[in-house]
């Protein structure tokens, strides 16, 4: 019986269990999409790195005695090619070397590469390294070089074609003999690649007598392990040898923290999304099931019990939950693509990538789709069954019978206890990282819960308010809809706290960016005096010899390059900044309080003002480090200083950094200043002059340079509302869907006022203003604890990277006008079902 009904309501409300199973497919396609995603990238960079170490057993490398983001380890230096080659068992040596080479356009300009590294390397051969050369010859001599095929693709670079390429020790020109993949990959995760033959990568790639690291081939029937062993015998202690296991496994969790971090990410996105359409099956379950009480008494009436009404209604979402999460999961397939080309068109530079439709997958889009689907459907069904049937036969009770002020009750105290959790979680952070996040993420959502409930409270005079100037400007169909928004305050609340949901957290993000803006520019404003900022327009750094060579230029008096070294500091990572000091003083202010920029050399250090209180270091004080190659010193403390925006927590010079590592070193950028009396233009002139030796470097002016930055925190807010679109798109889906039901509930009203003379535009305009009233509801309530979160989150943030919380005041007219058009669009179905009612047939309702 159960079974048959189940059959018969889902098929006679056919519309509604539509629109509730794309709400809740849209929900599953988001969270299973981001899970194919991450799982995706993580199985091709496993790939990818099984293929590169497929030739080879062993490598001897510098030693990194701790995990840094920066890569500080020793090159192997030449003559262990040699010595390696003769432990017996190892068949083959082959040096390794990879610097940054740029491919320019025939314009001089850098090839774009997708947002992966422009790469220069030693070509070993083909196979090594799962290269496999596609088109052409091995690179040989000093003249020619072998590319990638995706960027040969990409930039339309032929076999024959003469190529021009940035490399460490100049511009060269080559030509192209080879075309080569991975494998079956044409490209190198987004990267560019020129391969030249070793003589000439040593020469072109500046090696200055030694290779990153030396991998190692055996012989046939060489064992492993006793290899490995003689090799270690022969090495000094800054080089070890790591089988071509670790080497695989130690790059895969690169990636893999990576993309567990930016999938964590993407699921808290998932998630928000997965939130709103609880709140809308919710919501619609509650109406829809009001609007059944006189069947559902009646079904009581003839013998149905309270168990079997909640079973059908339990039925009827079983069906339609599972439904929709098959179809969530084939979408989140399309979601996976979409995320792709989003972050490519960012700049991401995401490699060709499989889609893993994993186990772990199927199992969160069931929790999304039919776990949140049943237990938002237990409260309506319950209370479907409670009532009794006598009481029921009354459509007009509904669940109004409910205590209003319970609900309210429990509405503030909700969202009290939810701000006192989000706020423990962003300035308490117990459990570090992983509580700030949980803990915040509780909080939030019990805040939104919690406002919904409380809502529900001011919803009939917001109404009169909101209402006001349609009421005044549309007669009669802006009374009517005003009216009708404020008649049901607990329906338009949680109508409006999907898209309240939505547009608190972009309000939220808005005031975190706006503060992080604001703080930018005041640090660049009061940081950087320097009148050029030099930059490299791939992000690999610049080359040293760019800061020495514009140092000489007349038309300016101070450069200094800026760069960075990882250090231990009392068993903890620290990342040094590292400057020119007597140029860099007059370059940038970092508040310097004791000592002076001066009194930086070789074998000091100056630390900012919270890490010396935290370790009692004063002027004169000894600190003792010691650097990723296993090289340990003792820096000398020469200054104190307040502003860490610009070079962090410690600073040295770049004088240390060369004398602690054989590593080339790369600067994040340069900075110049004008000399006294010479023309700006000059100098730019003549600045870029020296530059065009250098196609990968941007000039900039102080002025670009704080527009480009303040493009990059815009471009992060587009990101984020980009993400959030969907659950927006639900929330409007959720309005619509409400507003068809809250038509098909008055029809009998409606049929009365066509009746009575009113047009079937009047209709129209009472569906689509009071759909309108709804959404700013939602919007303004939205702004509220939107900016009242990201305000809390902005000052949670250290003061070196937010000062102060600054509201976007501009983002208040976008958000009015965003409301219109989301409350627009979702009453077009239902206001012109309404305006197309027959007569007769809507007043004849029962």
């Amino acid at each position: 019986m159960i079974g048959t009904l189940t059959r018969k309501s889902l098929r006679a409300r056919w519309g509604r269990s539509l629109f509730i199973s794309l709400s809740i497919a849209l929900g599953v396609a988001f969270v299973s999409g981001s899970f194919v995603l991450a799982d995706s990238l993580r199985a091709t960079f496993d790939s990818l790195f099984t293929r590169l170490n497929a030739d080879i057993d062993l490598q001897v490398r510098g030693v990194a005695v701790f995990d840094s983001r920066n890569s500080d380890r020793d090159p192997v230096p030449a003559s262990w090619v040699a010595t390696l080659a003769d432990v017996d068992g190892v068949d083959r040596v082959g040096p390794q070397l990879t610097r940054v080479a740029t491919l320019l356009d025939a314009t001089g300009r850098p090839i774009g590469t997708g947002g992966g590294p422009a790469i220069g390397a030693l070509w070993s051969g083909e196979g090594a390294g799962g290269i496999v050369l596609r088109a052409g010859v091995a690179p040989k001599g000093v003249g020619e070089v072998a590319i990638d095929k995706a960027t040969s693709d990409r930039a339309g670079i032929a076999l024959g074609e003469q190529l021009a390429i940035s490399t460490p020790t100049g511009v060269r020109t080559f030509l192209v003999v080879g075309i080569v993949g991975l494998g079956e990959a044409d490209g190198f995760a987004g990267a560019s690649l020129a391969l030249f033959d070793p003589t000439t990568a040593e020469e072109v790639l500046d090696s200055q007598g030694a290779y990153d690291s030396i991998d190692l081939t055996l012989a046939a029937g060489a064992d492993r392990d006793e290899v490995k062993s003689a090799v270690e015998a022969l090495l000094t202690n800054r080089l070890e040898v790591i089988t071509s296991d670790q080497v695989a496994r130690e790059a895969a969790d690169q990636v893999g923290a990576f993309v567990t971090a930016f999938g964590t990410g993407l699921l808290i996105f998932a998630f928000i999304t997965a939130f709103v359409v609880a709140f809308i099956i919710n919501n619609i379950f509650a109406i829809t099931i009001g609007q059944r009480l006189r069947e559902l008494a009646l079904l009581r009436a003839i013998g149905a019990n309270g168990t079997q009404v909640r079973r059908m209604i339990a039925t009827e979402a079983l069906v339609m939950s599972v439904t929709a999460t098959v179809i969530g999961l084939l979408g989140g397939l399309l979601v996976a693509r979409g995320l792709i080309w989003l972050f490519d068109a960012a700049g991401a530079g995401f490699p060709p990538t499989d889609l893993v439709m994993a186990w772990r997958t199927v199992l969160a889009a069931t929790v999304v789709g039919v776990g949140i689907t049943m237990v938002s459907v237990i409260v309506p069904a319950r209370r479907a069954a409670r009532i009794p049937p006598v009481a029921a036969m009354h459509p007009e009770l509904g669940f109004g019978a409910l205590n209003a002020n319970r609900r309210l009750v429990g509405g503030a105290v909700l969202t009290g206890l939810g701000a006192v959790v989000f706020l423990v979680g962003l300035f308490v952070r117990p459990g570090g990282t992983i509580g700030l996040i949980s803990m915040a993420g509780v909080g939030a959502l019990a805040v939104f819960v919690g406002v919904a409930g409380l809502s529900s409270g001011v919803v009939r005079p917001a109404s009169w308010v909101l209402g006001w100037p349609f009421a005044r400007a549309l007669g009669v169909a802006g009374r009517l809809a005003r009216e009708n928004a404020a008649r049901q305050p607990r329906r338009t609340a949680r109508t409006a706290a999907a898209l309240m949901i939505g547009v608190a957290l972009v309000s939220a993000a808005a005031v975190f960016t706006e503060s992080l803006r604001t703080t930018f520019l005041r640090v660049l404003d009061r940081s950087v005096t320097a009148d050029f900022v030099i930059t490299d327009s791939g992000f690999q750094g610049l080359p040293p010899d760019l800061a020495r060579n514009i140092a000489t230029l007349a038309e300016l008096d101070a450069v200094s390059p800026v760069r960075g070294i990882a250090a231990q500091v009392d068993g903890s990572v620290k990342q040094f900044g590292a400057v020119d000091p007597i140029p860099f003083g007059r370059l940038a202010n970092i508040d310097v309080q004791f000592g002076s920029l001066n009194d930086l050399d070789a074998g000091s250090v100056m630390v900012h003002r919270d890490p010396a209180r935290d370790l009692g270091l004063t002027i004169g004080d000894r600190l003792d480090v010691q650097y990723q190659n296993g090289v340990k010193g003792t820096l000398k403390v020469v200054g104190i200083f307040g502003d860490a925006a610009l070079v962090g927590n410690w600073l040295i010079s770049v004088d240390t950094v060369e004398a602690v590592t054989t590593q080339p070193q790369r600067d994040f950028f340069v900075i110049a200043r004008v000399a006294d009396g010479v023309d700006a233009t000059a100098a730019r002139f003549a600045l870029q002059q020296r530059l065009d030796a250098y196609p990968q470097a941007e000039l900039r002016s102080n002025a670009e340079f704080r527009q480009q930055q303040e493009d990059q925190i815009n471009q992060f807010l587009t990101l984020i509302t980009a993400l959030l679109a969907t659950a927006i798109q639900i929330a409007v889906i959720g309005i619509a869907v409400t507003l068809a039901l809250s038509v098909f509930e008055r029809t009998r009203e409606i049929g009365l006022l066509r009746a009575v003379g009113m047009t079937r535009r009047q209709m129209r305009r009472s569906v689509r203003w009071e759909s309108v009233i709804v959404s700013l509801f939602g919007a303004v309530v939205g702004v509220v604890v939107g900016t009242s979160m990201g305000a809390a989150l902005a000052s949670a943030v250290p003061d070196t990277i937010i000062d102060g919380v600054t509201l976007p005041f501009g983002q208040v007219p976008v958000v009015i006008v965003f409301a219109v058009i989301a409350g627009m669009t979702a009453a077009w179905y239902p206001a012109r079902k309404a305006a197309r009612m027959d007569i007769l047939n809507a007043i004849a309702t029962s």
